[in-house]
Order: C-alpha cells, then sequence, then structure tokens
C-alpha cells in the first residue's frame, strides 16, 4: 500500500468513463491507491440519474434531500434562492464535505459548473486538497456563453447582483476555479486557457483519455457491399433546451425524407443510437416518418464500437461525429439553423463541425444524394487536432503522469 488516496467526481455523461480511465493509468504508475468515487449527476436538473462508472473506487452518491435542498424550477440558481440562498449554499458546503471525506492526495473532476462541484472544490480547499480539471473531450467553452434567448439573457442581467450581494456563490467560468492542474486536450485549448487567466504552468497537454481506445480501432473506411448500414446519433438538444423543439422536430422530418427517398435506390439498414440522457421522444420525428424497418441502440456500449459496425454516421453537432471522423467513417451532418439555439456557444460547435470538411445536407434532395453516391467531405485533419489533440494511445499515461506531480506527498 502506498498510503495514497484520491477523490473522482463523476458528472454524466462520459465522466466516468474518462474517471475510470485516468484511474487505472494512475495505479498503473503508483501502485495501490485508495480511490473514492463522488457522482454528482443527481444535481443535474435537467436528466437526474446517476453516471456510469466501472473504476474500483468506494462510489458516494450526492442527494439534494441529503443537502437540504428541494427543486422547485428547472434552474439552478432560483433552486438555491428559494431554499436560503446563504442558507442552502452552507448546507451545500457540509454536504460536499461529507461527500470528500477528508483530505486526499488529489480530487480529479471532469466538470465544475454546478453548485455543487463548486462546493465540492471549497471543500477540497479547506482539507488542503488539490484540484485537478480532466478536460474530458472536445467542445469546451472557456468563457461565459453569450445567451440568446431571453430567459438566458435575464440570468446573466441578473447574475452580477446576486452574486455581489452574497446571495448566491460566484461560479467560476470553466476551468477557471484556481485548480492546481487542468489536464488540456490540445495546444488550442491551453492556449484559450492562458488567454481567460490560467497560469500556463498549471496546464498540461495530454489528449483524450477515453480516445485511446480509438487509436487501435481507427483505419481508413472500405466499404462493406450494397446494404447502406446507417448510424444516426441522437442528441436529445430540444429536451436539454439547447434547441427549439420545431427546428429539432423538422431536422428528423428531413432525415427520414432523405432516408426514405434514398431506400428507393438502394438497401439501407438504419440504427438510431439514443443518448446516454435521452428517451424514446427524442427521435420520435425521425423513427415515425422512417418508411422501412430500423434497430434503436440504447447507447449504453462505447460509441465507438457502434461506429466500427456502420458505414456513414448522421447527426448534428455532437462529439460523437468528431469521433467518427477519428475513426475514419464518412459522416453526414445536419446542420441546426443557428437562431434555433439557445446559447452562440453552440452554434460555434456547430459551425466549427462544418468547417471542417465533413458531408452536410440541410434538404431531404441532398440528404438522399449523400446516401445513393457516397458524397465525402475532406477533412482538414489540424482543424480537427484542436479540438482532439493527438490520438496516439497515450493520453491517460500523460494525464496521469501530470496528475501524479501534484499529488500531496
Amino acid at each position: 500500500m502506498t498510503g495514497r488516496s484520491i477523490a473522482l467526481v463523476g458528472s454524466g455523461g462520459s465522466s466516468g468513463r474518462t474517471l475510470a480511465i485516468v484511474e487505472a493509468a494512475l495505479r498503473a504508475r503508483l501502485g495501490d491507491i485508495a480511490v473514492r468515487f463522488i457522482d454528482t449527476q443527481p444535481f443535474n436538473l435537467r436528466t437526474g440519474g446517476r453516471t456510469a462508472y466501472d473504476g474500483g473506487g468506494e462510489v458516494r452518491v450526492a442527494s439534494m434531500a441529503a443537502a437540504g435542498l428541494r427543486r422547485y424550477t428547472g434552474s439552478w440558481s432560483t433552486n438555491m434562492l428559494l431554499n436560503g440562498g446563504p442558507m442552502m449554499t452552507r448546507r451545500l458546503a457540509r454536504h460536499a464535505r461529507d461527500l470528500l471525506g477528508g483530505r486526499h492526495d488529489a480530487m480529479i473532476l471532469c466538470h465544475d459548473r454546478i453548485y455543487i462541484e463548486t462546493a465540492l472544490i471549497g471543500a477540497a480547499r479547506a482539507s488542503g486538497t488539490p484540484t485537478v480539471l480532466v478536460q474530458e473531450g472536445p467542445f469546451c467553452a472557456i468563457g461565459s456563453p453569450a445567451p440568446q434567448t431571453w430567459r438566458l439573457r435575464a440570468k446573466a442581467a441578473l447574475a452580477p447582483i446576486v452574486t455581489a450581494t452574497g446571495l448566491l456563490p460566484v461560479m467560476p467560468d470553466y476551468g477557471c476555479a484556481g485548480h492546481e492542474l487542468i489536464t488540456a486536450v490540445s495546444d488550442a485549448y491551453r492556449a484559450r486557457w492562458i488567454a481567460a487567466g490560467v497560469p500556463g504552468e498549471r496546464i498540461a497537454v495530454t489528449g483524450v483519455p477515453r480516445y485511446d481506445r480509438l487509436a487501435g480501432l481507427r483505419g481508413e473506411f472500405s466499404g462493406t457491399g450494397d446494404v447502406l448500414r446507417l448510424l444516426y446519433i441522437v442528441q436529445p438538444f430540444a429536451a436539454h433546451g439547447k434547441v427549439d423543439g420545431q427546428e429539432a422536430a423538422r431536422l428528423q422530418a428531413v432525415l427520414a425524407d432523405g432516408i426514405n427517398r434514398a431506400a428507393t435506390e438502394r438497401p439501407i439498414a438504419v440504427t438510431v443510437r439514443m443518448h446516454p440522457r435521452s428517451g424514446g421522444a427524442d427521435a420520435a420525428v425521425l423513427t415515425g416518418g422512417l418508411a422501412g424497418a430500423y434497430v434503436v441502440d440504447d447507447g449504453a456500449a462505447p460509441l465507438e464500437d457502434a461506429v466500427m459496425r456502420h458505414d456513414l454516421i448522421v447527426g448534428h453537432y455532437s462529439s460523437g461525429l468528431l469521433e467518427s471522423v477519428l475513426l475514419g467513417r464518412p459522416v453526414l451532418c445536419l446542420p441546426v439553423a443557428a437562431a434555433a439555439f439557445a446559447e452562440a456557444s453552440e452554434a460555434e460547435k456547430q459551425a466549427w463541425l462544418v468547417r471542417t470538411g465533413v458531408a452536410v445536407a440541410d434538404t431531404a434532395e441532398r440528404v438522399a444524394a449523400v446516401l445513393m453516391g457516397g458524397v465525402r467531405g475532406v477533412i482538414d485533419r489540424a482543424l480537427i487536432a484542436e479540438e482532439t489533440g493527438v490520438v496516439d494511445g497515450g493520453a491517460a499515461a500523460r494525464c496521469a503522469e501530470a496528475v501524479a506531480g501534484v499529488m500531496v506527498a
């Protein structure tokens, strides 16, 4: 036994998988370490649920009830105020201290932008535990996003008032909470954090740990035969308030129409892959509009496994499309209208993806043309690398090396 311990903070999505990979790399480097995994996903007001984590740590689950928090609305700021404002902040701090359980050699997070995570960072500071932010993947917004809906604009206008008066704690921008270390995906992200005020010596460029597996899988696409195996990656962006619901439905209707047209010319096998935080309603317009059969993938297995079984990957602006490009698969983007996004930062993700050179179709006719003719984009690999970093199978080891450097002796 080394006597070392770390705390991992999961926040849904791929964070649990990422942290388990980093945990394994740290064990390989340092030997046996005690691990506590703190799951904050129950504090996600949009989806709730639990974080999928298959590491070897002791699991502690954050609880609104244990923190003395009642949910009144879908807004975190409003809930905090209705639960007592400063008093709720203090109760949340106590809950965070209980979850952390004392001093560790490091506390590692993938996300630091909700109140429970801010409370955990405060608890770590108070206990002398250094904090590490591991950038788990691409499309991370550094700096406050520009709101495009009146509700978000109103919240942004009120935020300085409620924080200045002490009613709510200040919420730093992503990665700007004073972490001892940030492991960044690429030099481009490192530069963005430095521009945001993070000292350069606190940022290590490592790549994406969960992309290590892609390095051994990827290969240039060679086709499989007469049947086009199409994988549609569902994004629950309407349900989560990121995209106007009517626009989301329109895009799925366009895709269904395009598939139906192409299917009169060639056989197409359609798989609809659900998002881990989505339900059947998130793809209802597409599945209801398809003339032929389709298969639903519940999204439980790693995305790369599904991608490698298909010939064409279709979606909008998800990181799954980017992973598909890394795996050498053709990608088709159905772009969301810019005005339909709730935040400009989401629209910027899509604009960036289009600039990479993937195939784009915004009408049923163009969708059908891609499906029938095998249209492929010319990919800008240098631009891709800005969001993915180096994909060589060594990101987890580089991340572990950087984390080991800040762990308390």
